[in-house]
């Protein structure tokens, strides 16, 4: 079909350039009836600014960096993935330069493109999912990804963020190694698996750790770490005072996205009579004193019939 209208032409260009960030494909283009005389001419006059091969930025070269990885995703074609690093940043485990992107693709037209560095292979339909319009490969298949370029502290790193964040699951990392058995980094992810798996006091990352270790500092009653609540895990709690603390891994949970799912979560917990509170992790990890006080007053309140905590000596003591 031809687009005749300019104004029809001009709603079909904005129309992917709302649902791909800014972006859109001379494939695309052409296929929703755009001539190449049309597509030529809006080169020429800016409204279209060449990003990769077959690839444009609609009106402006000022994109955010999800612009840049729909950009990478089209140029490599069908079944393209951002993965290594990229994903890493998507998943909210790695911070770095948006440029080069990584991208898995399966198709040989990925390896024609400057800035993006292309991982041939085909990936399982397990290890790629859709975000944001995003296609990436999973949370588990990322850091399988990572370990083979990743060694010793940084890949630790990577995966305590990944755990703060609740994207480290052991039983999907074997998953994924299963259907990836010669990865190289297999070996690094198998004694990461072991080492961070929940200890005695059920926590299952650095930043819950380390929470634990202040409370044991400041002589706090002992809360249980990882309780089921109202349908979902949650990090720690006094129950007979009905206090839930959840603990917020690192800057990952400042995005408005991941402020609304915690509002909603918190929202929940107190319709159902709980006090929801949370602390960061740089008020852990930082500001250990604080967050110390701030729990005795907490733990002190008898609120709705529970229970105090902390009797008077013990308030004492705690601060």
């Amino acid at each position: 079909m031809r687009v005749e209208s300019a104004n029809h032409r001009d709603q079909v260009v904005g129309g992917f350039a709302d649902r791909q960030h800014g972006v859109v494909s001379r494939e695309q283009l052409l296929a929703a009836g755009v001539g190449r005389g049309v597509i030529v001419r809006a080169v020429e006059t800016g409204r279209l600014r060449p990003i990769f091969r077959g690839v444009y930025a609609v009106g402006h070269l000022a994109l955010r960096r999800e612009g840049w990885w729909m950009a990478a995703l089209l140029a490599c074609g069908e079944g393209a993935a951002l993965s290594h690093r990229t994903a890493g940043e998507v998943w909210g485990i790695m911070t770095g330069p948006t440029l080069p992107i990584d991208v898995t693709a399966a198709a040989a037209k990925g390896r024609k493109h400057r800035q993006i560095t292309t991982h041939r292979m085909l990936l399982d339909p397990f290890d790629a999912v859709v975000r944001d319009n995003l296609r990436v490969t999973t949370p588990s298949r990322t850091i399988v990804d990572l370990a083979a370029s990743l060694e010793g502290r940084a890949l630790r790193d990577a995966v305590e963020r990944a755990q703060d964040l609740r994207r480290f699951d052991p039983n999907d990392i074997r998953e994924t190694l299963a259907r990836a058995p010669r990865r190289p980094g297999t070996r690094r992810l198998h004694d990461l698996i072991t080492v961070l798996a929940p200890d005695k006091d059920n926590a299952r990352s650095h930043l819950e750790r380390m929470f634990l270790a202040l409370t044991r500092e400041a002589r706090l009653p002992q809360p249980a770490s990882n309780l089921e609540i109202a349908g979902r895990c949650r990090d720690f709690a006094w129950p007979d005072q009905r206090l839930v603390v959840e603990t917020d891994g690192y800057r990952y949970h400042s995005s408005r996205q991941a402020k609304r799912s915690d509002n909603r979560r918190d929202r929940q917990l107190t319709a159902q009579g709980w006090r929801p509170v949370r602390f960061t992790y740089e008020e852990i990890a930082f500001e250990p004193a604080e967050v110390a006080k701030e729990l005795v007053g907490l733990l002190s309140r008898d609120h709705h019939g529970g229970q105090p905590a902390l009797s008077r000596n013990a308030r004492t003591a705690a601060t």
